[in-house]
């Protein structure tokens, strides 16, 4: 195998095994630390394409989870009894890209589970982009919404969606899904509009920056605490339903205009806001969409915790 074991430590607290794919990530991270301040404490096994090892990690594999004799040897190696797959990538157009690293990487892991594991719980984290375009009496969009994706970053994960139950239904595996809708924290990529948003304001404390540049601003998004999503899917592997599909969202819509004036003014800065023609995308923007978390409510009893000043309080916390 390429990938390596970069360090290793034993504790008496150990109980299950976690393996956590694109651990090096935004979300995942929070996952990380979420598990590691638990009261019993679960082995955490990393995963990721990157060599650099993240915090809170008993042990760190890198790995390409789209090369199969890779993936069956960290999951033969460490035979976890859940696996949480957060690994992927977005942000891109190249539908062949998108392809080979969202809807490969999942395959070859749940190939890899059925032959070493197969008593493994495993969520599988997906996007409400997999909705798409969603008419305004559909919404809040609840999981039996039917998926319109737009995007081929929506399609590739709708796709890894189907592979996910496939797996269930054929084999017996016991995979879930997660549709998290926009999730928001510290730490945040700047691909991302509320990102972007954080880097331009930091600028503009620091450096004196008096522009924000923005895109569109007229959108509707759902935005959850990623610590509240990491919570949520540590319930549904408390409490497992093979082959079913979960949103995770705050049930709330909220303009990103009005977030990001929430953020100018928790900031105190004098900014003027611009719109750059460069970060606008109408082809594939989604007017308004936010989602219904009855189902894992009704499941697991999760709900958000964190409302959207909290929220916002916790991003700019160095």
């Amino acid at each position: 195998m390429n990938g390596r074991v970069i360090s290793t430590c034993e504790s008496e607290n150990v109980n299950k095994r976690v393996l956590i794919t694109g651990v090096c990530g935004f979300a995942s991270r929070y996952m990380c630390d979420y598990l590691s301040g638990l009261s019993k404490r679960p082995y955490i096994i990393g995963v990721d394409i990157s060599s650099v090892r993240p915090n809170n990690c008993h042990s760190f594999y890198t790995v390409d989870l789209t090369i199969p004799e890779e993936t069956k040897n960290v999951i033969k190696q460490t035979k976890p009894d859940f696996i949480i797959h957060f690994a992927g990538t977005f942000g891109t157009e190249d539908l062949q890209r998108i392809y080979k690293v969202n809807v490969l990487s999942i395959t070859t892991l749940l190939e890899s589970v059925r032959e070493y594991v197969p008593y493994a719980v495993v969520v599988a984290v997906g996007s409400a982009a997999e909705y798409g375009q969603v008419e305004p009496n559909q919404l809040p969009v609840d999981e039996q919404t039917p998926c319109n994706p737009v995007t081929p970053y929506g399609l590739s994960k709708q796709l890894a969606t189907q592979v996910a139950l496939y797996y269930h239904r054929v084999h017996d595996i016991c995979a879930m899904v997660v549709r998290p809708f926009q999730l928001i924290g510290n730490g945040i990529t700047t691909r991302l509009a509320p990102g972007a948003f954080i880097e331009q304001l930091r600028e503009g404390i620091t450096k004196g920056s008096k522009v924000i540049k923005v895109g569109n601003l007229e959108s509707w998004r759902d935005f959850l605490d990623v610590r509240d999503a990491v919570e949520a899917i540590w319930a549904l592997c408390q409490k497992p339903a093979a082959g079913e599909v979960y949103n995770l969202c705050s049930g709330k819509p909220t303009k990103i205009a009005d977030l990001l004036q929430a953020m100018i003014y928790h900031c105190r800065a004098d900014v003027k806001i611009e719109v750059d023609a460069s970060r606008l995308n109408s082809r594939f923007d989604v007017s308004k969409i936010y989602g219904s978390y009855q189902k894992i409510r009704d499941h697991c009893g999760w709900q958000p915790q964190r409302n959207l000043e909290q929220t916002i309080q916790s991003l700019f916390v160095h």
